[in-house]
C-alpha cells in the first residue's frame, strides 16, 4: 500500500483523529505502532476512527475497508485511496 501521496498536512490530521480517538499522544504515534497491540484498540475504537475519518475529512470509506485499519501507514493508505483533491473551478 502506499502513502506517498498523503500531503504531510493530512498525515498530520489522521494522526491527530487517531491520537484522539485512543487517547494517546500524537507524539506516541508512530508508524510502527499497532493501534491495537500497542495501544489496546478494541473493534469499537477502530470503528470510531473510521467513523471520525469519513466525518473529519469529508471522505466516504467502504466498510470491508475497516479491517486493514490498524496502524498510521494503514490508515495514511485507506485515507489516501478515498480522499478526492479539492476541485479549483477557473
Amino acid at each position: 500500500m502506499s502513502h506517498d501521496n498523503v500531503s504531510e498536512e493530512l498525515r498530520q490530521q489522521i494522526r491527530k483523529i487517531v491520537a484522539d480517538v485512543l487517547e494517546a499522544e500524537v507524539a506516541d504515534l508512530t508508524d510502527g505502532s499497532s493501534f491495537v497491540d500497542d495501544f489496546d484498540a478494541d473493534s469499537l475504537l477502530v470503528i470510531e476512527i473510521f467513523s471520525r475519518f469519513e466525518r473529519d475529512l469529508g471522505i466516504r470509506i467502504p466498510q470491508e475497508d475497516l479491517t486493514e485499519l490498524d496502524d498510521l501507514p494503514a490508515a495514511y493508505a485507506l485515507v489516501a485511496r478515498h480522499h478526492a483533491p479539492a476541485v479549483v473551478s477557473a
